[in-house]
């Protein structure tokens, strides 16, 4: 009898499982056209069940139309969006990045200020995508200002000193930019870096409010910082140096419960004599270890007058616990070489595979070609050289500029964007072949600021 009723037992558990079970893996099927996006979930429990299973889009904006992209890396769609058409949207305004919550409803894109237009950060609400058609719909939630209209940017004056290392003036622009979105785990915050100023952004996303601790500003560290990227259990962050002879990486203690940064120390990229510089991004590979990339290849009219040698672009091992940086990719002086090649602009990690975006953007001639370089880190240390995709191969003719990498939360695709060329390429991480390109033929002028959605930074 004791055995029957536990079979009874179970069988009861099972029917009543059953139902939400299927409920679940209809909900992510996502097979029809038209998608509805329903409200966010507020708990915490919902918030972690949809981070495991997000929606298959990375958002992007593009420079030169001002359009917002909307991509399906599943079914290889992509959705385009005039945002003066939003309701509520502020005006015709210049896009820098976006950031996409995991359920992919809630959307945020960063704009640059006019003379006539504050620099805003806009939290949308998408409410339907259809990727058979190419539409979607979406209002706008809130719209926060970060920057009043024409104010300039505050960069440091910068010039070159020899025929190596170039100051573009694509670095160098004159209005206020708002850089690196980032989700701080374990939290209802999310961050953006005023890059032109000395400013980190703090939005509580429950309100899409700024949060009581806003503006962050903690002088020698927020400057010219391209996002602040917390590891999984949102205990430390670490700020990219996205300038001209910024050689340290900032160490940030982190406070979940309101959002406060805590700097900890400055870890410099090589040493006082000898350090590489200019640093795009931040990719954890733990709670502890993490990777960053170098651009800059020469001294400019900012290096100290210490400093005996730039070392050229570069890939640092951090260990965040300890405050150290150690050098495991050199740099290489042809596209062939075991090295870093190019400025390494991005850097993204599945598996024991790392990929690093290398652009040619800040030496005398600007944007002559872009690749893409895969190692084996297995042993984290001592990286073996894979491959390099190279325009007119595996990348189409002329591309130039690989410049932003996304991995899909699953791991099985890197999204990777030109902004220069107008690609958005899809890099199947199973073969290391390219799976799709989207280009000119999809509409696509300049693309920047991929963020896929369960992704944090």
């Amino acid at each position: 009898m004791k055995k029957l009723a536990h079979v009874i037992l179970l069988a009861l558990i099972c029917l009543l499982i059953m139902p939400v079970s299927f409920a679940v893996a209809e909900e992510f099927q996502d097979t029809s056209e038209d998608e509805f996006l329903d409200d966010e979930y507020e708990d915490e429990f919902q918030d972690h069940f949809h981070h495991r299973f997000p929606r298959p889009i990375v958002t992007a904006i593009d420079y030169h139309t001002r359009n917002i992209y909307l991509f399906n890396y599943k079914r290889d769609k992509v959705v385009i969006i005039n945002p003066v058409t939003i309701e509520g949207w502020p005006g015709d305004v210049p896009l820098q990045h976006t950031m996409i919550m995991p359920r992919g409803n809630r959307l945020y894109v960063t704009t640059d200020n006019t003379a006539d237009h504050p620099a805003y950060i806009a939290a949308l609400k998408i409410k339907r995508i259809n990727w058979g058609g190419g539409t979607a719909e979406m209002v706008v939630d809130r719209l926060l200002q970060v920057e009043a209209p024409g104010a300039p940017a505050e960069l440091p004056f910068v010039e070159p000193v020899n025929d190596v290392q170039a100051t573009p003036d694509w670095i160098l622009r004159s209005s206020a930019q708002t850089h690196g979105p980032t989700i701080l785990p374990h939290s209802n915050f999310i961050y953006f870096t005023e890059w032109t100023s000395d400013r980190v952004r703090v939005i509580n996303r429950r309100t899409n409010e700024f949060a009581e601790v806003d503006p962050i500003i903690i002088p020698g560290y927020t400057e010219q910082t391209h996002g602040v990227m917390f590891n999984k259990s949102g205990t430390i962050g670490l700020g990219s140096g996205y300038f001209f002879d910024n050689s340290v990486i900032d160490r940030y203690k982190v406070n979940r419960k309101n959002g406060q940064l805590e700097a900890v120390s400055q870890i410099m990229l090589g040493t006082e004599e000898e350090h590489a510089a200019f640093s795009h991004y931040v990719f954890w590979l733990d709670d502890r270890y993490a990777l960053t990339a170098t651009m800059q290849l020469d001294k400019t009219s900012l290096t100290p007058s210490t400093t005996k040698a730039i070392i050229p672009p570069s890939v640092w091992m951090i260990d965040a616990w300890e405050g150290t940086a150690t050098k495991i990719i050199n740099h290489t002086d042809n596209a062939d070489g075991a090295g870093v090649f190019r400025s390494a602009t991005d850097i993204a990690v599945v598996g024991h595979k790392l990929y690093i975006a290398e652009e040619d953007s800040i030496d005398p001639t600007f944007a002559d070609d872009g690749y893409i370089s895969v190692f084996d880190i297995s042993d984290r240390y001592n990286p073996i050289f894979i491959k390099r995709f190279k325009p007119g191969e595996e990348l189409p003719q002329g591309f130039a500029v690989a410049h932003t990498l996304s991995p899909t939360p699953d791991g099985r695709y890197i999204m990777m964007a030109s902004w220069v060329t107008g690609y958005v390429i899809k890099i199947d991480t199973m073969t290391d072949t390219v799976a799709k390109v989207f280009g000119p033929d999809d509409g696509l002028v300049m693309p920047h600021g991929l963020f896929a959605a369960g992704s944090i930074r």
